[in-house]
């Protein structure tokens, strides 16, 4: 009696475990969806990958938050922006722009930075075949890559 209790606890505590665990979302997911939520990927800086993974998310930021981006947009735009921390525990802020540009919050212009994107039929589109990357000037070397 006392085993066969034992088992109906071990599974239905293994079921309760099952239903919890969901998919990992893939950086293409994550990206396009634009949420706030938060998930680990492999990520590399000018081609180094880290130790270990970073955790990244999206926030909603102001356009007044940058003196650079207050300029062009004005004080209340509202723009999406991609937080990445790294396994030091530094923070990469992007904000992203018009026209698959990216602006760098972290630096005192911002400006330089763009989306690795591919020329389709429909016109310009987000290159996943690598994971998400940011090109960072003035060749447009692979900066950052989340995959």
């Amino acid at each position: 009696m006392k085993n066969r209790l034992c088992t109906k606890f071990l599974g239905l505590a293994l079921c309760s475990v099952v239903m919890q665990v969901q998919a990992s979302s893939t950086i293409k997911d994550f990206i396009s969806s634009g949420s706030r939520d938060i998930a680990y990927f492999n990520c590399a800086y000018k081609g180094k990958k880290a130790s270990k993974k970073c955790l990244v998310s999206h926030s909603f930021i102001k356009s007044n938050t940058h003196p650079e981006l207050k300029k062009f947009y004005g004080p209340n735009e509202t723009l999406t922006a991609i937080n990445i921390k790294w396994p030091d525990g530094d923070i990469s802020r992007y904000a992203y722009v018009d026209s698959m540009d990216m602006f760098n919050l972290n630096s005192k212009n911002g400006w330089g930075y763009r989306i690795r994107d591919k020329d389709d039929m429909d016109g310009w589109d987000i290159d996943f075949s690598r994971g998400f990357i940011i090109d960072g000037s003035p060749h447009g070397e692979n900066l950052i890559r989340l995959w």
